[in-house]
């Protein structure tokens, strides 16, 4: 494969995680008839995604990206911001900072989750979706409408800049890096959060996350950028954050006094490769578990309607052909062409059955909770376990 060029070593020869579907599924539950294209340099190991667009070069961000749209997704995915914003607060230790952007702020829930641990700054957002945009301001937010890169200019400088979960997202990392260290104090932080792909998981699943960085490749894009790194973390103990990272830069050495090494430990390339393989596979087998696990019963529910429903909406599709509904505790709607039911309203026990479309994490506990009370479910998370 010669098409593509590694962003971190200037590589062009790239082994293809084999992926069984001619569609992929983006973050924000878009399906889209381009197959996932991920791949891995041969030489430093860097998953991107090659030999097709990145939706970054359309218009996908600023008019086609609602990633809070979801039924739920205030169940699902709004605890998982308050639990990033307090890993920010403990990564920062005795840093106070007066003012913060967040670079990719949606609709404000990660801005509202740090306001509520600095009160006293003033927060502010830049995000390139129009309508995010909007539902920010609503929130009562400062926002910008722009991407960040080489041509953002603010006109300011914050104390702290943090982002969530985006880097993976942009064209060019690089520059998006370069672009936030203009935008900080000479004393300032900046505090990148992205999924760690040192463990393969579901993020590089998601065709709208062009990169996948194990914690030395973040470090290494860090000093592309001209940034340095104070400071690395792993996730916190928690279901709603896992398989992340966080690292903190700035433009000097010592900006804050609690510097703290980090343990990182290195990761073979070749290893990764093969658990990334193994990892996509696990979804074909998942869908023919499942398929096998539900053909005696009349009623299929898929419980939960987070990314985890969307995964097995994309890679699970003759599973998904046969769920009657998705069940969550609310309001229904739609997902994914499928009714969503309000579980509290449900007539049960009946002849349905559940299945489990939520983060492998919490499966054994929310399964022991439906058995106490004799409703029949499913899990697969012993297939797909990150």
């Amino acid at each position: 494969m010669h098409e593509s060029t590694c962003i971190l070593c200037g590589g062009q020869e790239f082994d293809l995680i084999p992926a069984a579907w001619p569609h992929s599924m983006t973050t924000a539950g878009k399906l889209v008839n381009e197959p996932l294209s991920k791949a891995q340099c041969r030489t430093c190991g860097l998953l991107q995604r090659v030999q097709i667009r990145h939706l970054g070069h359309t218009d996908f961000y600023e008019r086609h990206y609602s990633f809070y749209e979801r039924p739920g997704a205030s169940i699902y995915d709004k605890p998982r911001y308050s639990a990033m914003a307090e890993w920010i607060r403990q990564s920062l230790a005795s840093f106070d900072p007066k003012s913060i952007l967040d670079a990719g702020c949606g609709r404000g829930w990660m801005m509202t989750a740090i306001r509520e641990i600095y009160p006293n700054a003033v927060i502010e957002g830049v995000e390139p979706s129009e309508q995010e945009s909007e539902n920010a301001r609503n929130a009562g937010f400062r926002v910008i409408t722009a991407k960040v890169d080489k041509n953002l200019d603010l006109g300011k400088q914050y104390d702290l800049i943090y982002s969530a979960n985006v880097v993976e997202h942009t064209t060019d990392p690089v520059d998006f890096l370069r672009s936030l260290g203009s935008c900080i104090r000479d004393d300032g932080l900046i505090a990148i959060i992205c999924p760690d792909s040192s463990i393969p998981s579901a993020e590089f699943m998601f065709s709208d996350q062009n990169y996948s960085f194990t914690p030395q490749q973040l470090m290494q894009l860090a000093e592309l950028s001209g940034l340095k790194v104070i400071k690395w973390k792993t996730s916190p103990e928690t279901s709603s954050v896992n398989s992340k990272q966080l690292v903190l830069l700035s433009k000097s050495d010592a900006v804050i006094s609690d510097n703290e090494p980090s343990d990182i430990q290195p990761h073979a390339p070749d290893e990764i490769f093969r658990e990334r393989c193994r990892y996509v596979e696990s979804y074909r087998q998942c869908d023919q578990y499942l398929v096998d696990c539900i053909t005696c019963h009349k009623t299929i529910y898929n419980f939960g309607t987070s990314t985890w429903s969307l995964l097995l909406a994309a890679y699970c599709p003759k599973y998904w052909g046969l769920v009657t509904s998705c069940v969550i505790d609310g309001d229904g709607g739609m997902f994914q062409g499928k009714p969503v039911r309000d579980f509290s309203k449900l007539s049960l026990p009946d002849e349905g059955i559940f299945i489990l479309g939520v983060n492998p994490l919490i499966q054994p506990e929310l399964s022991r909770r439906l058995t106490a009370k004799n409703i029949p479910n499913i899990t697969w998370n012993h297939l797909i376990n990150k």
